[in-house]
């Protein structure tokens, strides 16, 4: 029976060979070359990822970050290791004092005064042993009888300026003008409570020495007001800054905390040991949640049934009660902290990813070129890490790099309740221990704060960028 045709208005049109003709028969079909150049899924990958400006913005910044924690705590002069009781809080500096601007200064305002006719100057309650030049721009009102005053109070100026001590006598000075220092030998006078005076010794050696306006040769770390000959007797002005260990006067960008350790420092210290914690975590949940979550997906049915009520058991106990249990029975010494809570955290760390991987199996192992490599005598481990997993891979990568600003929050929050790396200097016990002076120094809070929301959002533009420069279905476009 042969097959009737019919037209677009539905009428019936007989069709016969005189109705058809070649197109080429006259021409000679030739394989075209492919204009484009040939590329790997690595190059191709990589070239889809540099269009994606904010994860090639976020891609800069976590590299600046990353190289500012591993820079920063190499060329610091400031030691973190141990507290520096008289460097205590001090206000962020980066410009001169006197700039009214990121200074090291603040503005203090109604404290009341009285006046010393000694110095023959107003000095404020509670700011009578500082240094003289602490306080500048003094202005004093009164008020119901009682005079206060305004001023602009320098605490860098404080701690570390000269200072006038107690009078010394000098032994035996040794100047050596070429090299530019001198050693001496001094004789610190003070007083017995019975008001008589009593003498100590103390040796002071290679402190380098200036010129004053009347040409004598001074050593500035106990810089001598006079002197005579190779033995006198003055009042000694200390610089505190030398004392203390410091070629010049420290200039703290963001303060110090309230053990004296400078801020930048510490927080870039934290931050690396933070990352390297995070990273370690993050490798050892991404490795075992793709492997579970392979295996949870590909075989389905009652493996996955199996599996799944694990981790609905394991999912159920919260965070804080496994951390908890992990330290009471685990932590024998100091030792032991970092890793049991290392531990405690990949106990359930890897669920968020075997769950996504079992979702991608899920979806494609029942695609057209699975079955047709199946048909053709694949492995079922050919199947999964040849043709599954690299285009799961995308989402999975995503969901790995989001993991680690996580872990860096989550031991920042147990570190708060007292479960974390407590004097570890890692970035939660920074966060944890800074954060009691939110009101009164909030320096110390924004300044890690920044830093951690920026790794937030970068890792967040960064790992899309790489869910989309690792999708294979994505090959070639643009």
């Amino acid at each position: 029976m042969s097959k009737q045709n019919f037209d677009a208005l539905g009428n019936q049109v007989k069709l016969s060979a005189d109705d058809f003709s070649f197109v080429q028969r006259d021409e000679t079909i030739f394989d075209t070359k492919f204009e484009t150049k040939p590329t790997t899924f690595i190059k191709d990958a990589f070239k889809r990822f540099c269009k994606n400006k904010s994860s090639v913005v976020a891609a800069i910044i976590i590299g600046i970050i990353v190289a500012l924690g591993i820079i920063v705590p190499s060329v610091s002069i400031y030691d973190i290791e141990k507290a520096h009781t008289s460097e205590t809080l001090m206000l962020p500096k980066l410009f001169e004092s006197g700039t009214g601007f990121w200074d090291g200064t603040k503005e203090v305002t109604g404290v009341s005064c009285t006046y010393s006719e000694d110095e023959q100057r107003w000095i404020p309650v509670g700011f009578e042993k500082s240094n003289p030049n602490s306080i500048i721009g003094l202005t004093t009102y009164v008020q119901d009888g009682v005079t206060y005053c305004n001023f602009t109070y320098d605490k860098y100026e404080d701690k570390y300026g000269e200072q006038v001590s107690t009078k010394i006598a000098l032994v035996n000075i040794n100047k050596y003008a070429e090299a530019g220092w001198c050693t001496f030998t001094y004789e610190k006078i003070d007083v017995n409570e019975d008001g008589k005076y009593k003498e100590a010794d103390g040796d002071y050696t290679e402190f380098t020495f200036e010129l004053t306006e009347e040409g004598q040769e001074l050593c500035p770390v106990r810089s001598i007001s006079y002197f005579n000959g190779s033995k006198g007797t003055g009042t000694g002005v200390v610089s505190k800054y030398r004392e203390l260990g410091y070629e010049k006067m420290p200039q703290y960008l963001f303060g110090t905390d309230n053990l004296g350790r400078d801020l930048v420092t510490q927080c870039f210290y934290g931050l690396r040991s933070s990352l390297v914690f995070a990273i370690f975590i993050s490798s050892v949940c991404f490795v075992f949640g793709l492997i579970w979550g392979s295996i949870s997906g590909y075989f389905g049915g009652t493996v996955d049934l199996v599996m799944e009520r694990f981790c609905d058991i394991l999912g159920g106990v919260p965070t804080v009660v496994i951390v908890t249990l992990f330290r009471l029975h685990l932590v024998k010494s100091e030792k032991d902290i970092l890793w049991v809570f290392a531990l405690s955290l990949c106990v359930t760390g890897w669920m968020g990813t075997a769950a996504r991987t079992r979702t991608q199996f899920y979806r494609f192992k029942g695609r057209e070129y699975v079955l047709a490599s199946r048909t053709l005598g694949a492995s079922d481990g050919r199947l999964i890490f040849k043709h599954i997993l690299p285009n799961s891979l995308g989402t999975i990568v995503t969901s790995t790099v989001l993991m680690i600003p996580g872990i860096i929050f989550t031991e920042s929050s147990l570190s708060y309740l007292g479960l974390g790396l407590q004097g570890s200097n890692s970035f939660g016990d920074i966060l944890a221990t800074n954060q009691g002076f939110i009101q009164t120094y909030p320096m110390l809070i924004i300044f890690p704060a920044i830093i951690i929301s920026l790794l937030m959002i970068s890792f967040n533009l960064f790992g899309n960028g790489l869910r989309d420069a690792l999708n294979p279905s994505l090959k070639g476009s643009e």
